[in-house]
C-alpha cells in the first residue's frame, strides 16, 4: 500500500487517506469514522434503555433480518425501529419507520385483526366481486 502523501493520513477504521485537518492531533481514527462510532453508540445506547435490549441484540436482530423491515422487507438507509407491544413492551423485530409509524401505529393500531382485514380486502376487493375488474383508463400507468 503506498504511503499516503504529505499532509494526509490513513484512518485506521476506515483506510482512506484523509487530510490531516479530519484528525486529532495523535488521533489514528478521521473525525468521520469518530462521528459514525458516536452516533452508534448513542443508538444502542438509547435501545438497551428504552426496549431492554441487551449490547448487540439490536444487532443480532438485525443481521437475521437481513438488514430489512420485517414487514415490507425494504432496506432503508436510516436505522430500523425497534418495535414493540405497547401493552406488555415486547420487543417484537425491526421495522422500517414507514410499516412501523404508519402501518402498525396509526393505521391498524396495532390491531392484527384489521390488517388481516386489510390483507383480505386487497386480495379479493368486494367492487370487483360485485361489479367485475373495471378499469379506467386515465389511472393506468403507462
Amino acid at each position: 500500500m503506498a504511503e499516503p502523501r504529505k499532509g494526509f493520513r490513513r484512518c485506521s477504521r476506515c483506510e482512506r487517506n484523509r487530510s490531516q485537518r479530519f484528525f486529532a492531533p495523535r488521533g489514528r481514527v478521521c473525525s468521520t469514522c469518530r462521528k459514525q462510532a458516536g452516533r452508534k453508540a448513542a443508538h444502542e445506547s438509547r435501545v438497551q434503555r428504552t426496549y431492554g435490549l441487551r449490547p448487540g441484540e439490536y444487532d443480532v436482530l438485525f443481521a437475521a433480518q437481513d438488514g430489512r423491515c420485517a414487514i415490507c422487507r425494504e432496506r432503508r438507509s436510516q436505522n430500523l425501529s425497534v418495535d414493540h407491544d405497547h401493552k406488555n413492551g415486547a420487543v417484537r423485530g425491526l421495522l422500517c419507520r414507514r410499516c412501523n409509524n404508519q402501518l402498525l401505529g396509526k393505521g391498524a393500531r396495532d390491531r392484527a385483526d384489521v390488517l388481516r382485514r386489510a390483507a383480505d380486502y386487497l386480495d379479493a376487493p368486494p367492487a370487483q366481486a360485485l361489479l367485475g375488474l373495471r378499469i379506467h383508463i386515465d389511472n393506468q400507468q403507462a
